[in-house]
Formats: C-alpha cells, sequence, structure tokens
C-alpha cells in the first residue's frame, strides 16, 4: 500500500503536466500476435498509468463485427478509435459501440488535440470539416490520426490523394504528427515539418515492406505498440515490440 501509495505521488505531477497515450492499429485479429500487444499495453500501464488508448483502424477483422475480448482485454482506459477499411461493412455498429456520431471527430487530452478522419469516404467534405477544426485549435500539440496513411514504404504504400488534400493543411497549422496504419509495419518518416507514423503491427498478420522511401528515419517488421508522451513545451514517442524492446524513439520541442 505504501509503495502503491508512493507510485501515485510521483506520477501525479507528470499527470498534472501532460498526458501519456498508446495507439495501435491493425489490431482486431485472433492472432497470438495481437494477444501479445494487449499484453504489452497491460503492461505498460500498470507500470505508469495511460490516459487513453488510440486506434489508427482495423478494429476488428475481417469485416468490422465488434469482438467484445479484444477490447476486454485493453487496458481499461477511454479508447479513441479511428476507422479502416476492414471496418467499413461493420461502421454503423462500431460507432453504436464507442458511442460515437460519425468517423470524423476531435478530441484534446491536455496540451494535445488530436483530429480523427475517416480515410475511406467522404474526403472532401471531411478536409473541409479539418480545414475548419485545425483553424479554431489552440492546442500546443496537433495530431492527426487515420488509417490510410499519406506515406509509407510498405506494400499498400501511401495514399496520393490524402497528400495532396491534406498537407497543404498540415504544413499551414503546424500538425506534428500523423497518425496511421495500414500496412503492418511499424515506420517513422520525417516530411517537411511533420513526423508521419505508420503504426499496423497491433496484432494482425505482417508482410514485408519495399525499400525505404528516401524520409523513412526507422522501419520495422514487428507487432508493437507506440506510446506517446506531451507536455506543453515537448512531444516524446516510442514503440515497443511485445517484448518491451524498443524498436524507435523521437522527441519534438524541449525538455
Amino acid at each position: 500500500m505504501f509503495r502503491a501509495l508512493l507510485a501515485l505521488l510521483f506520477f501525479l505531477p507528470a499527470l498534472a503536466q501532460g498526458v501519456r497515450v498508446a495507439v495501435l492499429g491493425d489490431w482486431g485479429a485472433d492472432t497470438p500476435g495481437r494477444a501479445q500487444v494487449a499484453a504489452l499495453l497491460r503492461k505498460a500501464h500498470a507500470q505508469t498509468p495511460l490516459m487513453a488508448l488510440l486506434t489508427v483502424g482495423d478494429n476488428f477483422y475481417p469485416r468490422g463485427q465488434v469482438v467484445e475480448r479484444f477490447i476486454q482485454d485493453l487496458p481499461a482506459v477511454p479508447l479513441y478509435p479511428a476507422f479502416g477499411n476492414h471496418d467499413a461493412p461493420a461502421l454503423a455498429a462500431q460507432l453504436r459501440r464507442f458511442r460515437l456520431e460519425k468517423p470524423s471527430y476531435l478530441f484534446q487530452l491536455g496540451p494535445v488535440a488530436f483530429f480523427v478522419l475517416y480515410s475511406e469516404a467522404n474526403l472532401p467534405a471531411q478536409r473541409a470539416w479539418l480545414k475548419e477544426a485545425l483553424a479554431r485549435a489552440t492546442a500546443p500539440w496537433r495530431i492527426l490520426v487515420l488509417h490510410r496513411p499519406l506515406y509509407s514504404s510498405g506494400l499498400h504504400g501511401g495514399s496520393p490523394l490524402l497528400r495532396s488534400l491534406l498537407e497543404p493543411l498540415l504544413r499551414r497549422h503546424g500538425v506534428a504528427l500523423v497518425l496511421a496504419g495500414h500496412d503492418h509495419h511499424y515506420e517513422r518518416l520525417e516530411v517537411g515539418p511533420t513526423t508521419h507514423l505508420v503504426l499496423g503491427g497491433g496484432g494482425a498478420r505482417l508482410y514485408p515492406t519495399r525499400p525505404p522511401l528516401p524520409f523513412s528515419r526507422a522501419l520495422h517488421v514487428a507487432h508493437h505498440a507506440f506510446f506517446l508522451e506531451a507536455t506543453e513545451t515537448a512531444l516524446r514517442g516510442y514503440a515497443l515490440d511485445p517484448e518491451g524492446r524498443v524498436l524507435d524513439r523521437f522527441s519534438r520541442g524541449s525538455p
């Protein structure tokens, strides 16, 4: 009890200053990889509590029907999903499960504003919404969350359509990170002022990549979860494999 109290007192100042969240993508498959990543997240949450979990889509394979036990395997924290191509056939059921009116939405945790887009449909209308939402945002850090990546060295590759629609907005409004999945690997790409992450190793079958793009700074074909910690002045991210090994880490801003 005394040790638990000391741990809580140690954690409270950090929580007051910023946020700690985890991200997983392409995860909702009945595989050993999914179970291993879920166990990694539970262990990480027990060691240093997470404020929330985010997904970058393909929450349930093969056709999006909700599997409640997959959700119950995750830490009991708020879950903010994006939705992918495998979720599309049962999108309405997922929206009901996660109590969302539509698949594009905005939420803020401390100093971070997260803009969630649905990369499977209605992109011009979502771009208009994103343009207005970014213009109104006052958070120090702005992060875009969606399923299909703008850039990727994977077999699907990045989307030219998404780049043409969204990249001017990202640059104009200083979006720090783009979190995506779809390709089943981990990758960090640095494109101008924006860091693009491919986080598709949450549990579904892994597959090879193409040769790394010139923008690529880290690439691993491995199951993983991604952790993001943010204060008003600093943003830190790192990816862990199921054994807890660090695949990559980066930081932005000042400590």
